[in-house]
Order: structure tokens, then C-alpha cells, then sequence
């Protein structure tokens, strides 16, 4: 049995927003009683426009799952059931040159931890600065800069360098593309003070559409991922979301996710090359204002492929469940 609470909470005013979410899994097994858990997931989010020129904006998630969730979706890979913390906090801050021309400027560290010592915590931190320009299009922006990423444990050290690109489209008030592209050098230093670097790229992609009757969310990336032996893989994500209201209390959609990642190094044999995928069609039903019920279904592969001529090993999970979903709203 799953129980899953959600808290939601909004504020906003004409400089400033910010967003705050609280997710439980609170998961009972019937017979597995020592696979019982509760997963939380906290996300914090704002972003304030400081007089006409400086814009900021922050945001922060902690997870408290087990590698069967987040770390799965990250990296593609399946490993032993762990228990995972993982802290993220990042923001950017933004200064308008001219009314078409301006600097941007990020931050990001992250910190992940296994209840497991057979496991390698690790630590990373990321910079950007990008000059952002507007074409006369009025519709379409520009993007290009540097970026740096340092990541540690206790068996290795990578320092990453690129050059990236990007072009933002709002193609109309309910949809948008983001597109970035760059080169990128990575070298990897071992505890006994041996390296070894490798060419690359970053890429990144996004589409979304809002509309009166469907919603429609497409996101990839192709970056670096740390695996929980301690290496950093090569990694595409992709992920698809639609959504599409076919009555007025009836609706049906579908999220998928595919993920393939592959050794960064060739000297990393203990890598293996993978790919995971999830396919999650559902319909839903609102039975009354704050009462909604649900159906899904999702089918979940894994390959992995071995080195030196090993046989790949195939995984697969079919999952079924009925979900009752009520909700309220409290205004303060």
C-alpha cells in the first residue's frame, strides 16, 4: 500500500514568487515488512526582480528515497535497493546591459550520501556565465558562455570545462523551446594522483505547450552523471509528457522516459553501458470537484551490456495501481 501526501504553497507579488512543495511515499508491504519506507521529496523555488537591471533567482531540493527512484532516472542504472540523500541548491543572477543585451550569471552544488559504505558519497559544484542577447525577432534570445563543474569523492576527482550555446523561442504566451549545445573537456584524477581526460559534449532541449485542452512537455539533456561506484558516466536523458482532456471531467495521457548511459573513460571496465526506459499511459476521472481517480499502468526495461564479451542482462517491472486522489485548497 502507498500513501502519497503533497503540500503545495504559492506566494507571489509583482517583484518576487516562491514555491514551496513537500511529497511523501509512505510505502507498506504486506510481507516484505522490512522494505516498509517513507520517501520525501522538498523542493523550494523563487525569484525576485531587484530594481530594473538585476534579476535573482534560487531554488533547492533534498531527496530522501532509494536508488530505485531518483537515482534510476538520473543515471539509467539498477543497483542493489539503498537508501540515497541527495541535496541540490543552485541559483542565477541576471543584469540587463542594454534592452537587448545582458549577463548571466550560475551556480549549482549538489551532495549525495548512501546508507551503505560499499558505496561512494560524492560532492560537486558547477559555474556558468553566459552573455544573453535578444534578437529583433522580439520571440528569439541568444545564449553563449563558459561553464566549470568539479566533482569529489574519496576515490576520484573530474574537473570539466565547455563552451556551450543556446537559442530561447517563446513561440506563443503557452509555449516555449530551449536548445543548447557546446563542447566539452573533462579530466579525471585518481586518488594516487594518475589522470586521464576525455573530449565531449553538453546538449540540452526543451519544449513545452499549455494549451485549453492538452499539455505537452518534451526535455533532453546529454551532460555528466556520477554512478554510485564513484565514477562519472556519459549520460542521454529524455523524457515526454502529454496530457489531453477529452470530456469535461475525463482525461487521458502518457509519460515516458529513456535514458542511455556509457562509460566517460575507456579504462572504467567496471562501467557498463545501459539503457532504461519506462512507459506510463493513464486515464483519469474526476468524480467531483476534490475527488479524482486514476488508472496507470507502467512497463519498465533495463539492459545492461557486459564487458569483454559478457551476455547483456535484461530487467523488466510491470506495475498496475488505482489511485484516489482528494484535495483542498486554503486560502491565508
Amino acid at each position: 500500500m502507498t500513501v502519497s501526501p503533497s503540500v503545495d504553497l504559492d506566494y507571489e507579488t509583482l517583484l518576487s514568487s516562491v514555491t514551496l512543495s513537500a511529497d511523501w511515499d509512505i510505502l507498506t508491504y504486506l510481507d516484505e515488512s522490512d522494505l516498509n519506507r517513507t520517501n520525501q521529496y522538498y523542493e523550494l523555488s523563487g525569484d525576485r526582480r531587484f530594481k530594473e537591471r538585476w534579476k535573482a533567482d534560487i531554488d533547492l531540493k533534498y531527496y530522501d528515497d532509494t536508488t530505485l527512484n531518483t537515482y534510476l532516472q538520473e543515471t539509467g542504472r539498477v543497483i542493489e535497493r539503498v537508501q540515497r540523500n541527495f541535496l541540490e541548491a543552485g541559483g542565477d543572477v541576471d543584469y540587463d546591459l542594454t534592452t537587448v543585451s545582458g549577463l548571466s550569471v550560475g551556480y549549482r552544488y549538489q551532495d549525495a550520501s548512501y546508507d551503505d559504505d560499499d558505496f561512494s558519497d560524492y560532492y560537486n559544484h558547477r559555474g556558468n556565465l553566459y552573455y544573453v542577447h535578444r534578437l529583433k525577432t522580439e520571440v528569439d534570445r541568444i545564449s553563449i558562455g563558459p561553464s566549470y563543474y568539479y566533482r569529489k569523492n574519496d576515490f576520484n576527482e573530474v574537473d570539466s570545462y565547455s563552451m556551450d550555446i543556446g537559442w530561447h523561442r517563446d513561440w506563443s504566451t503557452v509555449s516555449y523551446s530551449f536548445a543548447s549545445i557546446g563542447a566539452r573537456y573533462a579530466e579525471v584524477t585518481d586518488e594516487d594522483g594518475s589522470d586521464d581526460d576525455s573530449w565531449g559534449a553538453r546538449a540540452r532541449i526543451d519544449l513545452s505547450f499549455d494549451g485549453e485542452t492538452s499539455t505537452t512537455l518534451f526535455r533532453y539533456f546529454h551532460d555528466l552523471r556520477t554512478t554510485s561506484q564513484g565514477d562519472d558516466i556519459n549520460v542521454d536523458n529524455f523524457y515526454f509528457s502529454y496530457r489531453q482532456l477529452l470530456t469535461e471531467r475525463f482525461r487521458a495521457g502518457i509519460n515516458a522516459r529513456l535514458v542511455f548511459s556509457y562509460k566517460l573513460l575507456d579504462r572504467q571496465s567496471d562501467v557498463n553501458d545501459s539503457r532504461y526506459y519506462w512507459l506510463e499511459p493513464n486515464l483519469t476521472y474526476d468524480v467531483m470537484r476534490n475527488l479524482r481517480v486514476s488508472l496507470s499502468y507502467r512497463y519498465q526495461n533495463n539492459v545492461e551490456s557486459g564487458d569483454d564479451g559478457e551476455r547483456d542482462i535484461t530487467r523488466e517491472r510491470n506495475v498496475f495501481w488505482l489511485q484516489f486522489s482528494y484535495s483542498w485548497t486554503t486560502l491565508f
